[in-house]
């Protein structure tokens, strides 16, 4: 990062942008009008830098590596075969996932590591993982005398699969194969398998019925308003008012999710061995999907640049998703200037139908590049200059383009200016998924393969569902539809992320011809408005004139979770905080707030807050049970100083529950009485959390997770209508969360 800031500083002082900022094209048309010799040292830099960041593969070290977790891995699926429990089956998964890791692309040690896990895999229950896994190994250049073995067992996960085809290809190869009698025995035995499955009647494919009418219609105003949705018909809470696939997305702060289908839980991560560890995919399948793309990313992720720039990588993706469909309209084009008066055409032809292609719709969306300073404006100048002269130097993206009767140069000039488009428009239009993830794993840790937390595939053990509680951002996405419902602190939907697809849910009644509304920022309810007109004015370059924020006291909503009862005994009445003085410090207890009290406005006393201090002292020795006794009673006497639903009780709440979870995880017993405590608090938290956030929010579900531990361990009373409640929340959860919640919810929870 620093290297990468020195050289953008250098070529920072070089750029001069001839009667400033017009559009992309213009943009770049001047950058290439420099002086040649200015010209010449400003591209030096960034080649320069290009060239710096090649990492080298150290492939002795790798294979040695990989071979020593391998071996780790024989000796720990060895036990397994001794009739001892399935866990030591998924920790060799794990060590044979970490030898495929580090073999990077020493194939041959690569092709054992990936051969060994699926062997694991196959004993362990993920049988299409396990084919993927033999496919793996045979491409990597397994062992000519050995494939025999990986092919047999390909054609026993065709059979566990019931993939009559695949099956019938890989029993014709070993017929043709001089085999052993153990194995021409169990090559007979599979042949008879396969007419078994022939004769089995065919199951019906159910698929959920895919609803692509959107309750949303989209208008016009020629105004500052744009283009805006509203209710076709009225929607009431709950519904789903529209659902869209995202082509585009890019992982967070290096999340190993899958780069094609955004899968979080993997139990077969199929790493990329040119990246250095940094791109995974779920399935041979993603992999084979994404490749279009990631064969010009590969080398940028070796050189590991994509997280140095942002949202700059997004629009990079935008740009290698759509130029195959921007394509076509350039093909008479014999100037650059030609084919940007032909994009700029497309990106202003009305929407004719909510089914318009996605490509367009993103070229449709409003950037605010032109109302940003001349400092952002350059730097992402820099970001997007960098990035073509990557795919111009490092790859062979521009190949494409010969056929066409328009320049390379010229190609190179629309190619910088559409990534530049794509990086404005995501600056006001980008989003960002969050997911539920497990708690305190790892770098390159798959939740998936401890084998502390599963029993068997996708059925998590009892008490460990709160280990897959970890809410965190994992995708940047570019969500053309979405991006049309304008900005209001109170929204009307709130939006699921289901992988690379978002699904829209009414999040209040709505009413016919009523304006759809999606929230930029914080909302109304965990903001003050103060907080939430910043990046709205630095980003997004408009003030809110929301219900919300233009009523007499637009904080009266979050400052309802911030009352309190003086602590002095001659007042003791409720207070606000005076949000005018005390505006930054409202959450006092933060360590960057620490020496900012809090004065009550009835009396003007200071408050001292010593039942914080008391408070984190019994956090810190919660293993003893009469120091848990005491903490549950501290907790009890929030009542006496945090008004309601105070938000610093449910972080409060939070710590509690964590510490006492933490001994229970670490073979701390609990009694029955402090369970029913400990569930109570969790209830609590639930009330506040749902208050403040949403009853059926990430956060709200994240928290419920603690509470279903307890209840599938019979620790604590519940009842048949909170059960189908708690079981509702799951549909907010991703597809393969809430597979996960359900089997958990079935296994021990369903009474």
């Amino acid at each position: 990062m620093d290297r990468l800031a020195r050289i953008f500083s250098q070529q920072n002082e070089l750029i001069t942008l001839i009667g400033g900022y017009k559009d992309e094209f213009e943009t770049f048309k001047s950058l290439a009008s420099m002086p040649a010799d200015t010209l010449q040292i400003f591209q030096q830099l960034a080649l320069d830098l290009l060239q710096d960041l090649e990492q080298p593969v150290d492939r002795k070290g790798c294979a040695e590596r990989s071979r020593n977790l391998r071996e780790e891995g024989n000796l720990v699926f060895k036990e397994s075969a001794t009739g001892s429990s399935k866990d030591s089956v998924l920790k060799a998964c794990r060590l044979y996932t970490a030898a495929v890791f580090e073999a990077e692309d020493a194939m041959e040690e690569l092709s054992l590591a990936f051969a060994n896990r699926g062997i694991a895999l196959q004993e362990y229950g993920y049988y299409r993982e396990a084919y993927d896994d033999c496919a793996n190994a045979l491409e990597c250049g397994y062992p000519e005398r050995l494939r025999h073995k990986v092919i047999m067992r390909q054609a026993y996960c065709a059979w566990k699969l019931k993939k009559i085809a695949s099956l019938e290809e890989h029993l014709e190869h070993l017929g043709q194969l001089q085999l052993k009698e153990n194995f021409k025995q169990q090559l007979e035995d599979l042949k008879q398998k396969l007419e078994l499955l022939k004769n089995q009647p065919k199951e019906q494919e159910t698929q959920a019925k895919v609803v692509d009418k959107s309750l949303g219609e989209i208008l016009t105003d020629p105004g500052p308003r744009g283009r805006y949705m509203v209710a076709k018909e009225a929607i009431s809470k709950g519904n789903v008012i529209f659902s869209e696939r995202a082509s585009c997305f890019v992982p967070l702060e290096q999340q190993l999710i899958c780069q094609q289908c955004a899968a979080s839980l993997m139990s077969a991560p199929i790493p990329c061995p040119n990246c250095h560890q940094r791109v995974v995919y779920c399935s041979r399948k993603c992999r084979d999907a994404q490749s279009a793309i990631h064969k010009f990313e590969c080398a940028a992720y070796r050189k590991d640049i994509l997280r140095l720039l942002g949202i700059s990588h997004l629009a990079l993706r935008l740009l290698l998703t759509y130029i195959p469909y921007i394509m076509p309209h350039l093909q008479e084009m014999t100037s650059a200037k030609g084919m940007w008066k032909e994009i700029m055409n497309l990106s202003r032809k009305p929407e004719a139908s909510e089914n318009a292609p996605e490509y367009l719709r993103s070229l449709r969306m409003v950037s605010q590049l032109d109302q940003a300073n001349n400092e952002e404006v350059n730097y992402h100048i820099l970001c997007v200059n960098l990035l073509q002269l990557y795919l111009k130097e490092h790859t062979d993206f521009y190949d494409q383009f010969h056929s066409f009767p328009a320049s390379i140069e010229d190609w190179q000039l629309i190619i910088s200016a559409l990534i530049l488009r794509f990086s404005g428009q995501l600056l006001a239009n980008g989003h960002v998924g969050d997911g539920l993830l497990g708690v305190s794993m790892e770098p390159k840790e798959f939740v998936m393969l401890q084998p502390e937390l599963w029993q068997k595939p996708r059925h998590l053990k009892r008490g460990q569902l709160h280990n897959l509680s970890h809410s965190d951002p994992i995708t940047a996405v570019n969500l053309p539809y979405l991006s049309l419902c304008n900005h209001a602190c109170e929204p009307s939907i709130r939006t699921k992320f289901d992988g690379c697809s978002v699904v829209n849910y009414a999040a209040k009644d709505i009413l016919d011809g009523e304006e759809i509304f999606n929230c930029y920022t914080n909302d109304y309810r965990t903001s003050l408005k103060l907080h939430r007109a910043h990046p709205l004015k630095d980003i997004y370059k408009f003030e809110c004139t929301c219900a919300k924020c233009t009523r007499t006291d637009p904080d009266q909503n979050y400052l309802s979770f911030h009352r309190y009862r003086c602590e002095k005994h001659n007042c003791r009445q409720e207070f606000l905080p005076d949000v005018k003085v005390q505006q930054n410090n409202l959450r006092w207890w933060l360590r960057s707030n620490a020496e900012k009290p809090i004065t009550c406005t009835v009396c003007q006393e200071l408050q001292h807050f010593a039942w914080y201090n008391e408070f984190l002292e019994l956090i810190g020795s919660s293993a003893d049970s009469s120091r848990r006794q005491a903490l549950f009673k501290a907790f009890d006497d929030l009542d006496k100083w945090l008004v309601d639903h105070h938000s610093l009780k449910r972080i409060m709440a939070e710590e509690l529950i964590t510490a006492c979870f933490y001994e229970i995880d670490g073979g701390t017993s609990l009694n029955d009485f402090e369970y029913e405590d400990l569930a109570r608090i969790i209830r609590k938290q639930l009330e506040g959390t749902a208050a403040q956030c949403g009853d059926n929010s990430t956060e709200y579900i994240a928290r419920m997770t603690y509470l279903w531990d307890i209840i599938a361990q019979k620790k604590c009373r519940t009842d048949k209508k909170e059960l189908l409640e708690m079981k509702g929340k799951v549909d907010y959860l991703a597809s393969e969360h809430r597979e996960v919640f359900l089997n958990y919810y079935n296994d021990f929870i369903e009474q």
